[in-house]
């Protein structure tokens, strides 16, 4: 069973539309674009926190380039979010405002909401965002602490408010959601979450943490709940994979991945800086991947472990746009336990 919300509908229908050949047709509503890797947050179950990639911002000319060749190929809808803040991003606003005038019908953002105060979130609105999504992941300061790795619980939820009234008071109707990754601290807490936060958005997804492309499982049996209710979306991962099939997803450096959490450019699959977003589709290497997922056999790649919830080491699809793995690093969860730990303490 899952959720019957306007948000999850969306979800819902944006994963099942997968078309399973080696060359798919261009996604026409699954395009996101990383416009930065910087967090201003270390949430629990991300693996931000774990990235040894360089950080910074997309190149603004590359951006332009491709939200305008990706709309010639009949894409119409763009987020501009993958594993960073997109409020942290000088080029959020243009990117929306040049997705506007192109004629994108749908632009959106998922944001921790702890940078969405009055002077940023008011020129994201005016650009011409269509949804703000708020990552609110715990009911309570202390939880929040836990799970986000920063005490912005107030100053997230004052920001909420302001993007809600600013909304009612100009008669503005951009969507406002949230969503809440359930973990073993959080599931309690989903009622009263409901009662104090639906007030100031149109819905709220509590969806169950998953190993986010492999990066994160070493947290299944630490953070996972399993538990299965109407209130969570459960996504069951296997094979193929629907993002590798449906899904555009364009990394700050300007390369095409398979994987909308790549966080170490593991799924990359072409230089975009180099070729078109077709080729770059319809290219070799991502045949390849494709190949594999049909056939139900990506041992060796990251999809492996995120299948499979192991923790073997693989190797990148194209060892040129990779970032180095330290296996030893990668699969270190002491930081996990630490944070626990003196959440635990506090609270006794």
């Amino acid at each position: 069973m899952t959720p019957n919300n306007e948000l999850n509908k969306r979800i819902i229908k944006n994963i099942t539309e997968n078309e399973f050949v080696l060359s798919p047709k261009i996604p026409r509503n699954r395009f996101l674009i990383e416009l930065s890797n910087i967090c201003n947050h270390k949430c629990i179950f991300c693996a931000n926190k774990k990235m040894t990639r360089k950080k910074g911002d997309i190149n603004p000319e590359f951006l332009n380039r491709i939200l305008d060749e990706a709309y010639n190929e009949g894409v119409r809808e763009v987020g501009f979010y993958t594993t960073g803040e997109p409020l942290a991003s000088k080029n959020l606003v243009p990117a929306i405002k040049q997705a506007k005038q192109l004629g994108y019908e749908y632009i959106y953002i998922t944001t921790n909401g702890a940078l969405a105060t009055e002077e940023k979130v008011i020129p994201v609105i005016k650009a011409g965002i269509d949804s703000i999504k708020f990552s609110i992941n715990a009911g309570d300061e202390k939880t929040y602490k836990l799970i986000h790795g920063k005490d912005d619980f107030n100053i997230v939820k004052e920001n909420l408010k302001f993007v809600y009234n600013y909304r009612k008071d100009n008669n503005l109707d951009y969507k406002i959601f949230i969503s809440f990754v359930i973990t073993t601290y959080t599931i309690n807490q989903v009622e009263e979450f409901k009662k104090e936060f639906k007030p100031y958005c149109d819905d709220i997804i509590f969806a169950d943490m998953i190993n986010q492309g492999g990066w994160n499982s070493e947290k299944e049996n630490t953070l996972k709940t399993n538990v299965r209710n109407n209130d969570i979306l459960s996504v069951t991962l296997k094979l193929p994979c629907m993002d590798v099939f449906n899904s555009l997803t364009v990394t700050k450096e300007g390369y095409l991945t398979a994987c909308c959490v790549d966080f170490e450019n593991q799924l990359a699959i072409a230089d975009l800086n180099k070729m078109s977003l077709k080729e770059g589709w319809n290219c070799d290497k991502f045949q390849k991947l494709r190949q594999a997922h049909l056939d139900k056999n990506v041992r060796g790649t990251i999809c492996h472990n995120c299948i499979s919830y192991s923790r073997e080491k693989f190797s990148p699809i194209n060892e040129q746009l990779a970032t180095p793995i330290d296996f030893d690093k990668l699969y270190n969860d002491e930081w996990i336990q630490n944070s626990i730990d003196d959440f635990l303490k506090e609270r006794s």
